[in-house]
């Protein structure tokens, strides 16, 4: 009885010890990944938004502004009267050239002279005026113009912005027209060089930044790659039926994909946390539903539904994972939409934050 007694005591306190071993074992982890929350909240982060042009790399820079600097000041929307007057300017005239290569007819034959003045603008804020304004208002509403317009991305390259722009040149042209956010968010002006600023979000201190996407700035990039917390690759799901503006044999996707998988696989990044951005879903919604993904992607045989083109573009991406070790966090995101980016970046914070308590 009495060795029966002490074999049980003996079996306890070795059941004891163990379970406490894993608490001990379980304690010194949580430690860990506290500390390593602890250091990425209070050390210098650094965010590098990379892509190709006109992916919305941009936007969601401004973005930050928004929810992580305390937005624009009047003066700071202010700035931005020349480049809404530029991105005016330069798409009725795109829509303008269009019209003679497709061979369009004016509804209206007041437009001709209104179109020649205009064609003839030099394309700086300086052309800007009430008159150029009520021009470009009367062109806009004229129904050659907006047969034009519906052969966009088909035969010539516009802007995604040029229907907020043109459709509203009756605000802008008003003496006391300041900018909104909504117009700042959507004001179109390339990336050259390196943008770069500091922004807090909910106490996660970080460093941006912003690289111009096109093919002459991409050689610019490696000045960026050292000590960088996390990757941001932004692509457009809506740009599967178009060409780069520098190169009208390549299509814009298929670009953004051997972009995405040379960045991905790079000896640079292989480590590093890899956030995948697919952008313009709300432009996507709307064009899928009248052309086929197929356009670009022969394998494809889904439904021209949201979900479907999504789902199919997304595994198009992580197939281009070959080298990577990290894992690849996808967004589908409406960059000019701040509620979305907030949301979005909320996840992106946990994500690089680790899950720690939860997975403990």
């Amino acid at each position: 009885f009495f060795f029966d007694k002490f074999t049980c005591t003996m079996s306890c306190f070795a059941s004891l010890t163990a379970e406490q071993k894993e608490r001990n074992k379980k304690s010194r982890k949580l430690d860990s990944k506290l500390s390593t929350r602890a250091k990425i909240m209070s050390e210098e982060n650094k965010m590098l938004l990379l892509g190709p042009g006109e992916s919305g790399k941009s936007t969601i820079f401004k973005q930050m502004k928004i929810l992580g600097a305390g937005g624009y000041s009047n003066d700071e929307l202010k700035s931005f009267k020349p480049i809404i007057a530029s991105n005016c300017i330069t798409q009725i005239q795109v829509l303008i050239s269009a019209m003679q290569l497709l061979q369009i007819e004016y509804a209206n034959a007041d437009n001709i002279p209104r179109a020649e003045r205009i064609a003839q603008l030099p394309t700086t804020a300086d052309s800007w005026s009430a008159s150029v304004g009520e021009d470009i208002a009367h062109l806009w509403a004229d129904k050659g113009i907006q047969e034009a317009y519906g052969h966009r991305d088909k035969d010539f390259q516009l802007n995604d912005s040029a229907e907020y722009f043109l459709s509203q040149v009756d605000r802008f042209i008003k003496p006391d027209y300041i900018p909104t956010v909504a117009d700042v968010l959507r004001a179109r002006v390339r990336t050259t060089g390196i943008e770069e600023a500091e922004f807090d979000l909910e106490d996660f201190q970080f460093r941006m930044l912003d690289v111009g996407g096109q093919r002459s700035e991409r050689r610019k990039w490696i000045h960026c790659f050292d000590c960088v917390t996390a990757v941001i690759f932004c692509s457009s799901l809506s740009e599967y039926d178009q060409t780069l503006r520098e190169d009208d044999s390549q299509n814009r996707m298929k670009e953004s994909l051997l972009l995405f998988d040379e960045i991905r696989n790079s000896p640079w990044f292989r480590n590093t946390p890899f956030i995948l951005f697919l952008n313009k879903i709300d432009i996507f919604r709307d064009k899928i539903k009248e052309v086929s993904l197929s356009v670009c992607f022969d394998d494809y045989k889904g439904k021209q539904t949201e979900k479907d083109g999504c789902e199919f573009i997304k595994s198009k991406f992580l197939e281009m994972d070959t080298e990577g070790t990290s894992k690849i966090h996808t967004h589908f995101t409406c960059a000019i939409s701040t509620e979305n980016v907030k949301v979005v970046f909320g996840v992106v914070k946990t994500d690089l934050l680790g899950k720690t308590l939860i997975e403990i």
